[in-house]
C-alpha cells in the first residue's frame, strides 16, 4: 500500500469533557493510510503520542508505528551500552506515552488528559493540527 503524507492545517475547539475532531483533510489521510477499508471501524484509529522533542502531540497511523519501532530499535541498537543493552531512552523518548485512540466518523475522539497536560492543551481551548508530512503535529 502506498502511504499518503500528510499535509493541511486545522484549528479546533477541545470542549470541556476533552473531546476534539481532527480535520476532515487529515482525518481522510488516516484511514486511508491505516490498510483498513475507509468506511470501517477499523480505520478509525490513530496512535497519539508527545513529540519526541517539542512541546506537541503527534498523531499517526498503525502502518507508520510499526516503521517507527524498526527505526527506534535500530537506534536504540546502534547506542547500545558497554554491555551491549539497549538504549531505553530512545524508546522512552519515541514512544514512551503513545496511546491508541479511536475515533467516530466526524473525527471526534477524547484528547487523553496526561498527553494534553504534557502538550498544554487544556479543556476548554483550541488544538491546532498541522499535517507534516510523515505525520500530524497537534
Amino acid at each position: 500500500m502506498a502511504r499518503s503524507g500528510y499535509r493541511g492545517v486545522g484549528l479546533q475547539l477541545v470542549d470541556d469533557k476533552g473531546r476534539v475532531a481532527i480535520p476532515s483533510g487529515l482525518r481522510a489521510t488516516l484511514e486511508k493510510n491505516s490498510g483498513h477499508p475507509t468506511d470501517s471501524k477499523e480505520a478509525r484509529v490513530a496512535i497519539l503520542s508527545t513529540h519526541e522533542s517539542d512541546k506537541c502531540l503527534v498523531a499517526y497511523d498503525e502502518p507508520y508505528f510499526d516503521a517507527l519501532m524498526e527505526r527506534l530499535d535500530a537506534r536504540a541498537t546502534e547506542f547500545a551500552g558497554d554491555r551491549g543493552q539497549a538504549d531505553a531512552n530512545i524508546w522512552r523518548d519515541g514512544v514512551g506515552t503513545s496511546e491508541n485512540i479511536a475515533f467516530d466518523p466526524s473525527g471526534r475522539f477524547v484528547l487523553p488528559g496526561m498527553l494534553g497536560h504534557l502538550a498544554g492543551i487544556p479543556k476548554g481551548s483550541y488544538a491546532f493540527f498541522m499535517g507534516v508530512g510523515g505525520m500530524i503535529e497537534v
